[in-house]
C-alpha cells in the first residue's frame, strides 16, 4: 500500500531540486526526480521493497509534471533533451530502442535510489524532522 506522504515529500523535493537546477543551468534534468525518489524511499519505511516502490511512484508522479513542461521548454527555447537523455538517445536506432531507453532511464534509477533511501533509513533511523505518525 502506498504511503502518500512519502510520495508527496519526494515530489516536493524533486520540484525544489529541478527549480534550483533550472536557475543554475537553464536546463531540465532528471536529477531532481532521483533525489526525490531517494527521499520518498527514506520517508516510506525501512523495508527496501517499500522504498523501491515509493521511489517508482514518485518518479511516475514527477513524470506527469516534468514531461509536459519538458516538451514546452524544448519547443519554446529550443534546448536539448534533459540530462542524461541527451547522451543516451544518440545511440538508439529504432523507435523501440528509444522507447526502451526512455522507460528504463526514467524508472530503473528511481527504483534503485528509492531502495537506497530505505537502506539509509535502516542504518541511521528516521530523521528528526519526520512526524512520528510517518515512522
Amino acid at each position: 500500500m502506498a504511503r502518500w506522504h512519502a510520495v508527496v515529500t519526494g515530489l516536493l523535493v524533486a520540484l525544489t531540486m529541478e527549480a534550483v537546477i533550472w536557475l543554475i543551468s537553464g536546463r531540465l534534468s532528471l536529477i531532481g526526480g532521483l533525489v526525490g525518489s531517494a527521499i520518498a524511499g527514506y520517508v516510506a519505511s525501512e523495508e527496501v521493497t517499500d522504498g523501491a516502490w515509493h521511489g517508482l511512484l514518485t518518479a511516475l508522479s514527477w513524470g506527469i509534471v516534468l514531461i509536459p513542461v519538458g516538451v514546452l521548454v524544448t519547443l519554446t527555447r529550443t534546448t536539448g533533451l534533459p540530462f542524461p537523455l541527451e547522451f543516451v538517445l544518440p545511440y538508439t536506432r529504432t523507435p523501440g530502442d528509444v522507447t526502451t531507453a526512455m522507460l528504463l532511464l526514467v524508472t530503473l534509477p528511481n527504483v534503485l535510489t528509492g531502495a537506497a533511501g530505505s537502506l539509509v533509513r535502516v542504518s541511521h533511523g528516521p530523521a528528526a524532522w519526520m512526524p512520528e505518525d510517518w515512522a
